[in-house]
Parts: structure tokens; sequence; C-alpha cells
């Protein structure tokens, strides 16, 4: 029975929009400047780096804090990955000039590392122990982490992002870069941001999606859409507790029974989980963790009368092919209006026909796992978008559509064959995250977006052309005796 029903989910199975999903301002100016922060390493002379855990702060915000929401965990990925990327030897860049360290935060947590940013004799901790690369097998000793802080500004327009390093005679982090970025939908969902766009929006959104033909005119529409996400946000940060409509209305906050058309439905075993609302912000839920060993289902029924496009993660990773990046590049469950899919796990795999079930972890138990431990390890989210049709469409045969440049990394299913060798991993984030080899002007190689299309023929996907988001929920997990992980201090040390 277990087959069918996986053929059945794909053969409505999605793929990625037809539209150009762009790269977030802070991978592109991340990118930028990562060459700065290269010659940074080897003029120190580190052999073995390895990234921590980003602080995050609004500007009503008394100090930066590190469980902020994603953008504290997946900015260490981010610049991890742009290390390995930069990282080449000047006269051959398929070797590594310098050691990468893979996850380090989390490694640190296996080695019980306290709260090394505001305690000087857990911060020496963090050079006592091996670190695993992130290609291979080999575990290194690190010289150096690198961290950092993304701010806010009080209007919510500008991010800016401080890039520091540490090592083992550091007093407190040094600044190696800082720059500032407009604030982009990316950065508002990375933040935990809530907002809510009203019918009227998408409507005039999905008009830009479907008219923009050329490349200016596609940056057009990203901008728009950019600046609409902004303002909604800007407006819940005034009134959090006050939505404008009813909740679970078209235009109101999303609630399980209605996230823009889709009803989300958790089962545990053959019982139902509870959702509750969290009390203190909108759009944000909560349920108990299902007891261990139970099956969990996520029921993803369509109430409209249209296909949705709907992108499940559960622990910070797409249910289809575990990717880990910004919804709109992740490939989407299309499901028919009036249908139903059951989800039972991640697909994974060639034509993503291997399923691996979820599974109820302890914290203790994930920490022994590849799973990284950031603000998602315990969040299940739910994105949905309907798409708008191709006008003047002259080709009806089934395409992958631009994935869009991002730092964020590869698929989970593909990640441990990518690991292999350091030129092996370059390789593939290059190609996953859409970035493309150049020469600088001292010669060496580095690395810039590419915004060449990729297009081709792909089995058991169909098209699902411009979509646009209507609406996304999200669910804490709340298990009974969960402990922060110990490499993520609540707040900073103010003497810091």
């Amino acid at each position: 029975m277990k087959r069918p029903l996986i053929l059945a989910l794909l053969a409505g199975a999605a793929l990625l929009s037809a539209s150009s999903a762009r790269a977030d301002h802070i991978d592109l100016e991340l990118a930028k400047e990562m060459p700065q922060v290269v010659k940074y390493i080897k003029d120190h002379g580190y052999k073995n780096v390895g990234v921590l855990r980003f602080r995050a702060q609004k500007a009503t915000d008394k100090h930066p804090r590190f469980d902020m929401g994603e953008i504290n965990g997946n900015m260490a990925d981010r610049v991890e990955n742009l290390l390995v990327l930069n990282g080449g030897q000047a006269k051959d860049a398929e070797k590594p000039a310098f050691g990468v360290i893979h996850d380090a935060g989390s490694e640190a947590n296996k080695q019980k590392v306290g709260s090394w940013f505001t305690r000087p004799e857990e911060r020496k901790k963090l050079f006592s122990h091996k670190y695993p690369l992130a290609w291979g097998k080999s575990e290194v000793t690190p010289d150096a982490f690198l961290t950092g802080k993304v701010s806010l500004s009080e209007d919510l327009n500008k991010t800016t992002v401080i890039l520091e390093c540490l090592d083992s005679k550091s007093e407190k982090p040094a600044q190696v870069l800082k720059f500032t970025v407009d604030t982009d939908r990316h950065i508002v969902r990375d933040f935990n941001l809530p907002y809510t766009l009203t019918k009227a929006q998408h409507q005039t959104l999905a008009r830009s999606a479907r008219s923009a033909k050329t490349r200016d005119q596609k940056q057009q529409t990203e901008q728009k859409t950019d600046q609409v996400v902004l303002q909604q946000a800007k407006q819940q940060q005034k009134q959090p507790n006050k939505p404008q409509q009813p909740a679970g209305t078209q235009d109101g906050p999303a609630t399980p029974q209605q996230i823009g058309g889709i009803k989300l439905r958790v089962a545990a075993g053959d019982k139902d989980v509870e959702l509750k609302p969290n009390s203190s912000q909108v759009g944000l839920f909560e349920m108990d963790c299902p007891p261990k060993g139970s099956e969990i289902i996520f029921h993803l029924e369509n109430t409209s009368a249209d296909e949705l496009g709907v992108v499940l993660k559960v622990a910070g990773m797409n249910t289809i092919g575990q990717q880990r990046e910004a919804a709109e590049q992740c490939r989407k469950w299309l499901v028919p209006a009036g249908g139903t899919y059951h989800i039972k796990g991640f697909h994974v795999g060639e034509g993503f026909k291997s399923l691996s079930k979820f599974a109820v972890k302890t914290k203790e138990e994930a920490k022994q796992t590849n799973q990284q431990l950031d603000d998602s390890i315990d969040l299940i989210e739910v994105y949905v978008f309907k798409s708008q049709p191709v006008i003047d469409e002259k080709d009806p045969k089934m395409t992958i559509s631009d994935r869009g440049v991002n730092a964020r990394g590869i698929r989970g299913d593909k990640e441990k064959k990518a690991r292999s060798s350091f030129s092996t991993l370059k390789n593939e984030l290059a190609r996953e995250g859409r970035w493309k080899k150049t020469r600088g002007r001292d010669g060496a190689e580095v690395i810039v977006a590419d915004d060449t299309p990729v297009s081709g023929p792909m089995l058991d996907e169909k098209e699902f052309p411009n979509p646009v988001e209507i609406k996304n929920l999200k669910v804490r997990i709340r298990p009974s005796g969960t402990q922060q992980p110990v490499d993520q201090p609540p707040v900073e040390d103010p003497k810091n």
C-alpha cells in the first residue's frame, strides 16, 4: 500500500515556479565580500575555520539574541557554504586553501561547550575539541571561528550584517566586515516577523508576475513583492495582537483550518494533535510533541476551487528532497481542488520515490544525527502558493524553473555524496545555489551569481508557473523539559 501512496502523491507533486526566484540581498552581498573574508583568514594564518551561530536584533530589542528566528542558524550555514565556494587555492581552485568545519555549533553542543559568547572559560573550550571538515571524513582542531550579528533598523527598511572572528587568544570577536542592505521578504521571514497579505495584494502581485517578460521587469516585480511584504510586516509590528481581519479569512492571519485554501491536520497514530495559537505572536501556533514511536502524518486538504502549491517543511527541511532554501525556491506539492495529500515523511532519492518517515527524537538523540540544531529543529512550516498561467506559452513540455541564487546549501538527500571531497562539495554548492566561477582582479577564482535560466525535462513533475505566495503558517513543537541548545545564550551580555 505504501508504494501506490507515494506514486499518487508524486503524480500531483510539484516543481519550482516558472518565475525567477531571486537571491536575498544578504546572500548576494556576502558573496561579493567573501574574498575579503578569505584574505583575512589567510593573512592571519588560520588553517581550519568554523562558523558559529549569529546574533540577531530588532531595533526594539535591548540586546541581540541568539534565538530570534531562522536567521540565527542559517547565517552560519550560508557563511560556511560561501567559505567552501571561495576557499580554493589561488593556483588550483579545486584544492582547499584552508579547512572549513561543518556545522561547528552542533559539534560544540555535542562536546558540552556552554555559552561561549558570554563566558570566556566556555569560549576556550571551543578550541579544545576536534571538529569534522565540511568534506571527507577528517577531523581537525580549529584555529578560529566566524560569527556575527544581523540587525534591523527601526523602520525595518535596512538590515546590517557584521561578520566577526575569534581565535583562542581573543577576548572578544574582532570585526571582519560590515555591510547594510535593503530588507527583503527573505529577511522578514528569517526574523519570524508575521505578515498577512490581502486578497487585493495577491492579485496585484500575480498580475505583475504574469506580465513580467524581461529581466528588468522581473526584478521590478521582485522589488514590488519585497515592498508589499515589508509594509505588511511593519503594520503587524505596530499591532501584533490586533489583526485587521478575522483570523482564518481570506485577508486575515492564517490558522490551521485556513492557510490560503489549505487545511492542515497533524495526526500521531490514530489521534489528531491539537494545534493551539501562540498567545503573543499572530500566525504562530504550538503543538505538544507526539509520543515517541508514533506514526506522524501531515494531512494537507485543499478546500479551495484552485490547484494550490504547498511547501511543507519539517525541522527546516522541505518534505520533497529535504531542501533547506526559501520556500519559493523549493519544490511544491500540487494539491488539486478538493484533494487531500497525506505526507508521511521526506520524499528523497531519484524521482523522490523513496520515503524517509518522520520520527520523534529527543534533543540528545538529535545531536547525534546530521540534523542542524537551529531554530527550525522543532518547527513545522506550511507555505501556500497559487499559480498564474503563462501568457502565449509555446513550449508545453515540463520544465525545471529557475531556482534562484542562494547560499543556503544543497538538497538533504544529496548532501552525503556531495561531501565526499572539497571539489565535489564546492561544485555541488555552485550548481545547486546557482553560482558561477570567474576571475577576480588578482587573477584568483571568485564566485558570483549566475542569472542564466535553467530548464530541462523532468519525470513525474508538473509545471506550476508564476507562483505567488498566498499565506503561510508556522507550528512550534513544545515538548516538556526541552532545553535550549547550549551554544545559544538567550541574550548578549551588555558588557560585550
